[in-house]
């Protein structure tokens, strides 16, 4: 039988934190999810470690595009036993929301994150029912389905492949991210959805995973289960109050925007800053990565209608 955390006791980890630099923290958590920190510069650690907030917060809605072979299934696999992953193929709303027949509820109200990776290869069984219903719940957390009204607290990682070219300084996407979405969602109203999702990931800018000696963890982590139960419990936590103490947003914030980068944040603190104390250079960093991701959700709704997303750029600047 598998060893299996005793605690979920989150002050382990907060107080642990406050033994380490910012860089450190970062390499503790690369190694604890099986990576060789070696390998990565401190803004690709920042990207990859970004995959772990929808397990850390609660109804996140984020988008990765790359290369395969970037570790995106690998680490979901390897983190917490409270995901689903969808690689491709056929999704119901019986299996996503409420089977109506089994009176059994889906995947959304019994797990922390569902991942779809390979979006461009999912195939929805109902597609106007599902679309209609997963932009909905990506709205308000809430869905219906039949005689069954239900909330859920389970973020969204959408997850796809794209190809890339070399640049001076490194690899940018190839091809326009709509064209990897589903034909379900691309040929009907792929702003509607993409409007809902809180940040773009660039996982272009991630090194790919080869030779285990090389990129695989060779240092000291976190317990896996433990860190596993304690993702779990940090769902329950609060970092707005800190936020409001240290940042200020800046640029036309729609109330979707202000949200995105409000939970992209809160997700970065609990990770890089569980104990909620952070210096002035950290919540930058933090801050750089929350709206550079939800600027590119925005630049790509310009793109798909620019008469009714106006071209902007949202910033912040620290109190």
């Amino acid at each position: 039988m598998p060893f299996q955390s005793s605690t979920r006791e989150v002050k382990i980890i907060q107080e642990a934190r406050d033994s380490f630099t910012f860089e450190e923290w970062l390499d503790v958590l690369m190694n604890t999810v099986g990576l060789n920190h070696e390998r990565y510069s401190l803004r690709q650690k920042l990207v990859f470690l970004t995959r772990l907030i929808p397990l850390v917060e609660c109804n996140v809605n984020l988008m990765e595009f790359g290369p395969k072979q970037r570790g995106k299934t690998y680490l979901y696999r390897n983190s917490s036993y409270y995901t689903r992953i969808f690689a491709g193929g056929n999704i119901s709303p019986a299996t996503l929301f409420y089977n109506i027949a089994r009176k059994s509820l889906g995947e959304l109200a019994l797990k922390d994150a569902v991942v779809m990776d390979e979006i461009s290869k999912v195939k929805f069984s109902n597609p106007d029912e599902m679309v209609g219903k997963l932009a909905d719940y990506m709205e308000s957390g809430h869905y219906e389905r039949g005689p069954k009204r239900a909330v859920s607290t389970c973020s969204l990682m959408l997850m796809g492949n794209i190809k890339v070219e070399a640049e001076e300084n490194g690899y940018v996407p190839a091809e326009e991210f709509t064209y990897v979405l589903p034909d379900d969602v691309g040929r009907k109203d792929p702003a509607k959805l993409i409007d809902r999702i809180y940040g773009v990931v660039p996982g272009w800018e991630l090194p790919k995973i080869s030779m285990s000696t090389y990129h695989l963890s060779r240092g000291y982590g976190i317990a896996s289960d433990y860190f596993c139960e304690v993702m779990h419990e940090m769902r329950k936590l609060s970092y707005g109050h800190v936020i409001d103490q240290e940042v200020e947003l800046t640029g036309d914030y729609t109330i979707r925007d202000e949200k995105s980068v409000r939970r992209i944040t809160e997700g970065l603190l609990k990770l890089l800053a569980p104990s909620g104390s952070v210096s002035r250079s950290e919540i930058k960093a933090i801050m750089d990565i929350a709206v550079e991701y939800r600027n590119r959700v925005n630049e790509w709704l310009h793109i798909l209608s620019p008469g009714e997303f106006s071209k902007k750029k949202l910033s912040f600047s620290l109190k």
